[in-house]
């Protein structure tokens, strides 16, 4: 077997990730046969690619066929120019590696927050209200420190993108199609914001119209890199209903928005409630239950300070100072007296004391109050 080809690690994935019939599982079957080195397969003969289980001539010479091509000089050069970079799935999460089929490496515009994410998928056809939840949820768990993830499709995903956006958060979004392929063309303005505040990533090389085939591979990834999955308006089948199906599969939480029994949009939500998914009404209910997750599901490698304890007087804002005040007197306090007590609007009460259990500041007790750790 030749050895001699002078490729990294990273190039050598982009490569074979352009070859057809080269896919996540035909790639892993790759690696156990090469040492787990992408070089080690580009320098391989066809007859040594084609005892590989999956690999027929087709791939075979599609893999030698794109060593000589130039290609990669190429797309990196068109990668560069738009200002992105292609990278292994564990510097996105090292929680892809744990997929059946973990993706080759991901195409990158922005830089990504190392912090939980939940999922916000759902319906291109949402009503009104569904618009408004998703909105409504995505911003309230961005304040709180949580990474809102989706597909930037129409519909429930770009709400929630925007919901998370509007409230000074973080995001990301997974293609189904190329980098550089906007899709649906009328989110443009989304996908530059996103680059802005969080990031949008493809497993497919620049250039790849979205199809059948790409969504699907596209909805395992928004599944994998979260804490759980919220559905917010779907029919009994389609994308959302598959993101639900794969999150159980890869043992993250399922959660879904009810809606009136009468809708189809309603019909999916409302089955999945009724097979074991937690059923949300506010982005508390997500909290509430991803709470003891967040020490177990350490998704990313770097810390945050919405994970880890820092020195309270750079991480707590104004009405956490306030509400710390009051709870280091040693009483246990509830929402409600809280509120009263500081005058502080509802909604600035729940979002900081949520940031505060976070953070590890304060805890909840089985009767409900908060106190101080």
């Amino acid at each position: 077997m030749p050895d001699d080809l002078d490729i990294n690690e990273v190039d050598g994935r982009m490569l074979l990730n352009s070859v057809p019939g080269v896919g996540p599982v035909t790639f892993q079957q790759l690696l156990n046969c090469f040492n787990q080195q992408p070089r080690k397969i580009l320098s391989a003969n066809e007859a040594e690619l084609r005892s590989v289980k999956g690999v027929g001539k087709l791939v075979s010479e599609g893999i030698k066929n794109s060593v000589s091509s130039g290609w990669i000089e190429k797309e990196k050069e068109r990668l560069t120019k738009i200002g992105g970079a292609f990278l292994l799935g564990d510097q996105v999460s090292k929680y892809l590696k744990e997929l059946s089929d973990p993706p080759l490496g991901l195409y990158c515009l922005g830089e990504i927050p190392y912090l939980p994410c939940i999922s916000i998928v759902g319906t291109r056809i949402p009503s009104n209200y569904g618009k408004k939840m998703a909105r409504m949820i995505a911003g309230d768990l961005a304040k709180a420190g949580i990474c809102v993830d989706s597909g930037m499709a129409r519909g429930i995903d770009t709400e929630a993108h925007q919901g998370a956006l509007d409230a000074g958060g973080k995001t990301i979004a997974f293609l189904g199609s190329g980098l550089d392929v906007i899709y649906p063309p009328e989110n443009l303005d989304l996908y530059r914001r996103i680059q802005q505040s969080g990031a949008v990533l493809s497993e497919f090389p620049l250039g790849r119209k979205a199809d059948r085939r790409t969504f699907p591979m596209r909805n395992r990834l928004v599944a994998g890199v979260s804490l759980g999955v919220l559905v917010i308006e779907s029919a009994k089948t389609g994308g959302s209903m598959i993101t639900a199906r794969l999150a159980g599969e890869q043992g993250r939480t399922v959660f879904a928005l009810p809606g009136r029994v009468d809708q189809p949009e309603s019909q999916g939500c409302l089955e999945l409630i009724r097979d074991g998914a937690t059923l949300v009404r506010n982005a508390n209910d997500i909290l509430d239950e991803i709470m003891p997750m967040l020490g177990e599901f350490n998704f990313l490698d770097q810390p945050t300070q919405s994970l880890v304890k820092q020195e309270e007087s750079l991480t707590l804002e104004q009405n956490e100072r306030i509400i710390m005040n009051l709870l280091r007197e040693g009483d246990s306090l509830s929402i409600d007296q809280l509120q009263l007590a500081t005058k502080i609007p509802l909604s600035g009460i729940t979002s900081s004391i949520t940031m505060l259990e976070i953070q590890g500041f304060v805890s909840k007790r089985a009767d409900g109050n908060y106190e101080a750790t």
